[in-house]
């Protein structure tokens, strides 16, 4: 309980920066369940590793949320390629694996991929479906969630634990605001940005 409770927090701490609010769309929606949830807020963070580094990385870090009448639904999703600096293609789900190259990321120290529901439960993600992101010139976002499963690991970073509850599904076409942050020890510590922070006292 513990660890769901943080985990949601870290996810209500990713909300409260740089998001944009939308309307309601019926078309730009995740569904889990049977259940669908517009989007009505979102935003994108870019996170920068080794900076200027030969193994200099890039994760994109998404926050797609429903918030209606105080009841609160997130779906976080990390993504990245080791080949690649700039966003955009397929993004296979993995779960935990060996020397990922290119996925969506469960858990890490600075970042995370999962569903958060109000009552706190978090599922994160795990080895099944994927997502496709194209961007455009103009900052036109197309995204589709295809089958993204979503469940619980007995503990963190071990694949063999992991019972799935669910998949997400669903798409988002639009405008997202994309702020960058390079993530270095000159920049302070882990706990100025507060989901990684939280996201640190579960490991």
């Amino acid at each position: 309980m513990k660890k769901n409770v943080l985990l949601f927090a870290g996810l209500v701490a990713l909300l409260t920066l740089f998001s944009c609010s939308k309307d309601d769309d019926s078309a730009n929606a995740f569904t889990f369940d049977g259940k669908k949830y517009p989007i009505n807020d979102l935003y994108l963070l870019e996170e920068i590793f080794n900076n200027g580094a030969e193994d200099e990385l890039h994760v994109f870090q998404f926050l797609f949320t429903n918030a209606k009448a105080g009841d609160t639904t997130a779906l976080a999703l990390a993504v990245f390629d080791e080949d690649s600096e700039s966003l955009g293609g397929n993004y296979p789900s993995l779960g935990f694996v060996d020397d990922p190259t290119r996925c969506i990321h469960p858990f890490a120290l600075f970042f995370l991929s999962g569903i958060a529901f109000q009552d706190e439960t978090v599922y994160l993600t795990g080895e099944g479906g994927s997502v496709d992101i194209e961007v455009t010139g103009d900052g036109t976002y197309s995204i589709k969630f295809n089958g993204i499963s979503v469940g619980e690991y007995e503990s963190f970073g071990d694949q063999t634990g992991y019972e799935e509850m669910g998949k997400v599904s669903g798409s988002f076409e639009g405008p997202i605001h994309k702020t960058t942050e390079v993530m270095s020890e000159a920049k302070g510590s882990v706990k100025k940005y507060p989901h990684n922070s939280l996201i640190e006292k579960i490991r």
